[in-house]
Order: C-alpha cells, then structure tokens, then sequence
C-alpha cells in the first residue's frame, strides 16, 4: 500500500512541477527552482539538441552523464521508483522533443533555460565528486 502511494505521491509531484516549468512566461531565463533536477537536464538536453547552438557537444555530454547517474541512482532507490522512472523519464524526453521541435520554441528564453540547468548540473555534479571523495577517505 505505501509503495502505491508514494508512487501517486511522485506523479503528482512531477506533474506540479511540469505544470509550473510549462506555465511560466515566455521571458523566464531560468529554470524554476534553484537546484538540478532530472527533468530539467533531460530538457536542457533536448533544447541544445533541437535549438542549435545553446550548448557545445562536450556541454551535452555533461548532461548526459548527469541524466545516466541520477536516473541511476533514483531507479536503483527502490522497486517504485524503477517502475516510476520507467514510464515517466521517457514521457518527458519525449514532450520536450515535441515542444522543441518547432523552431519558435528555441527563443532566447529557452536557451538561457538550458544554460542555466547546465550550471546547475556543475554545481550538483561538484558537489557529487566532493561526497565521494570524502567517503573514499
């Protein structure tokens, strides 16, 4: 029963923060929020992907990585959440594929957005490599 509702509660976790990344004005330059997340490295990814140019091909490569290690790490968490990031991680590339296919989606404001989760994942990623090193000692 929990793992049903801590499911449930994940769905509409995501689906609130999806609600407020979709409905923010169009000059928004930053993510929403203040810290990395899958969702938006897998958006920044399309974005410098279907935009041209916001991000260079090593940038994408740090996203990538980001995106293989935190889906990773979520999905080995527990059984829920390999069933949740099975459905929903490939739902969101697969929106953000859509809503950036147009070339009037790739508008400034989307180009600082992939920026600015690309910095985000810097951060997170730094502060990943200090945990470990700590742990290591």
């Amino acid at each position: 029963m929990t793992t049903k509702w801590a499911a449930r509660a994940a769905t509409l976790t995501l689906g609130l923060t999806l609600t407020t990344a979709f409905g923010m004005p169009a000059h928004a330059e930053r993510w929403p929020g203040t810290t990395a997340s899958i969702g938006g490295a897998i958006a920044a990814r399309i974005i410098a992907v279907k935009c041209s140019g916001p991000l260079t091909p090593a940038e994408i490569s740090e996203l990538d990585t980001y995106i293989d290690e935190r889906q990773t790490a979520f999905m080995t968490g527990s059984k829920a959440n390999q069933r949740y990031g099975e459905r929903v991680f490939p739902l969101l590339a697969r929106d953000y594929d859509k809503n950036y296919s147009s070339p009037e989606a790739c508008d400034s404001a989307a180009r600082d957005m992939a920026k600015d989760m690309l910095d985000r994942v810097r951060q997170a990623q730094a502060v990943f490599k200090k945990q470990a090193e700590l742990q290591q000692q």
